[in-house]
């Protein structure tokens, strides 16, 4: 049934996604909004918040400032955040509430530019999408504000969020994304990451390393991955035939037959009790839906589906 969920949790939306690429960087975040998103991305999406810091505030938008659009309120709260701490950029995280009223990032970027002479990335989400799309969109903007064409960056991974990887996540800096150059190798470690280098119109490589250290100890037969894309990516081209199912996003340069985007419970459950595996290669959250399920389960925890750090 569409949308009904017994079993799995709402899945993290888009300006998580995003802030969950910004959070480390040594900037301000404010989620444009009146405080429900940015609670729900603190308290849930966001597993550093309970031991690393950052400067994550709520526009704290009251009914009327949104339906009147007071800008120059959000500016003034923002410059005064500024002047009392030391941030290396700015950035404006949109919620439901600005997609609504078609908030004016562009004019918002200039006026608080103006006012604080701090870089201002603006990320457009709306949260009606999932997290992976977000941090697309984060990267992005970092690659548009921060990147520089003789940039000597070797090396940069992408989509290497708590989100994907829990406590195996990778921080990037900001001075990576500010020697990012034509040169730089960029590594895709999950769907994120594979759509940021399209954005960025730079080819990349597909590889998970959790899934890379996995491989050895996937058995042989017919395998099930339900993870996100690359890591069913890098199993297969460590030789293990295998389908992979996920729920978030899959590209077409990932997908073979076999392969499928799902979005319900209930095409999970389907998918095993038809599919005739042996092997399901998933986190454990995903159990209750696979109550016949007689084979082999080797638990891979991803944190955007069960929170499993």
């Amino acid at each position: 049934m569409k949308g009904l969920r017994k079993v799995l949790t709402p899945f993290a939306p888009d300006q998580s996604g995003a802030v969950s690429v910004l959070y480390g960087l040594g900037g301000m975040i404010v989620i444009i909004d009146a405080g429900g998103c940015t609670g729900n991305i603190c308290g849930f999406d966001e597993p550093r918040w309970h031991n690393a810091r950052s400067a994550v505030f709520s526009a704290g938008l009251r009914d009327m400032d949104a339906i009147l659009g007071r800008d120059k309120l959000l500016v003034s709260k923002i410059a005064s955040a500024c002047s009392r701490i030391d941030a290396s950029f700015v950035a404006l995280v949109g919620t439901p509430v600005p997609a609504t009223i078609a908030t004016d990032y562009k004019a918002l970027k200039r006026m608080i530019e103006n006012e604080t002479s701090i870089p201002v990335l603006t990320i457009a989400t709306d949260g009606m999408k999932l997290y992976d799309e977000g941090e697309a969109m984060a990267y992005k903007a970092l690659f548009d504000e921060f990147a520089k064409e003789d940039g000597k960056l070797e090396e940069l991974t992408l989509g290497k969020t708590p989100l994907s990887f829990g406590d195996g996540h990778k921080d990037n800096t900001l001075d990576d994304y500010k020697n990012l150059g034509e040169g730089t190798r960029l590594i895709a470690a999950s769907s994120s990451g594979i759509e940021a280098a399209r954005l960025l119109g730079k080819p990349c490589e597909i590889y998970s390393s959790a899934a890379g250290e996995m491989a050895g100890s996937v058995p042989s037969g017919n395998v099930l991955v339900c993870h996100d894309e690359v890591f069913g990516k890098t199993l297969r081209d460590r030789g293990i035939a295998c389908d992979i199912a996920t729920f978030f996003t899959l590209h077409d340069d990932v997908r073979k037959e076999g392969d499928r985007k799902i979005t319900e419970e209930d095409e999970f459950t389907e998918l095993v009790r038809n599919g005739g595996y042996d092997v399901i290669v998933a986190d454990e959250c995903l159990k209750p839906l696979a109550e016949d399920f007689g084979g082999t389960w080797i638990d891979a925890p991803f944190f955007a589906l069960s929170g499993r750090r």
